[in-house]
């Protein structure tokens, strides 16, 4: 018998980064890890800069999230990312300079300067590119 699977939809405010079937959803939430399956129960939730992972053909296809929020409903997981991007596609130097970059702003900035929390963003950003860039 075959394995139930769900519909993965991944939409960035810019294009809809991708649309696939899967058995199975893992996303960085904002209380840790949560994986999706058929038959899940519907709920919304917020997601945070990280890595979010499902296979497909027994591969593992990995992108780096940049924060957003998941809907679950009827075997449909719905991913409204700040960004997304393929690991495939990541450019790994870039993400570096990105993330040097933020971390130097970001040491420069007070806590309650209104830079601060910008920046704070970015490095986290940058660090799941990297994660997910690295990952094998």
């Amino acid at each position: 018998m075959a394995a139930k699977t769900i519909h993965l939809d991944i939409v960035t405010p810019e294009r809809k980064v991708l649309s696939a079937e899967t058995a199975e959803v893992i996303a960085p939430g904002g209380t840790g890890l949560f994986g999706v399956r058929a038959g899940h129960a519907p709920f919304l939730t917020l997601v945070v800069p990280g890595e979010l992972s499902f296979k497909t053909d027994n591969q593992t296809r990995r992108y780096a999230i940049g924060g957003g929020f998941v809907e679950v409903a009827d075997d449909h997981v719905i991913v409204l990312a700040e960004t997304a991007e393929a690991q495939e596609e990541i450019d790994l130097e870039r993400a570096k300079r990105a993330s040097e970059d933020a971390l130097q702003r970001l040491a420069s900035l007070t806590v309650t300067d209104p830079e601060h929390r910008l920046q704070r963003a970015r490095v986290r950003r940058a660090a799941a590119r990297i994660h997910v860039a690295t990952k094998r």
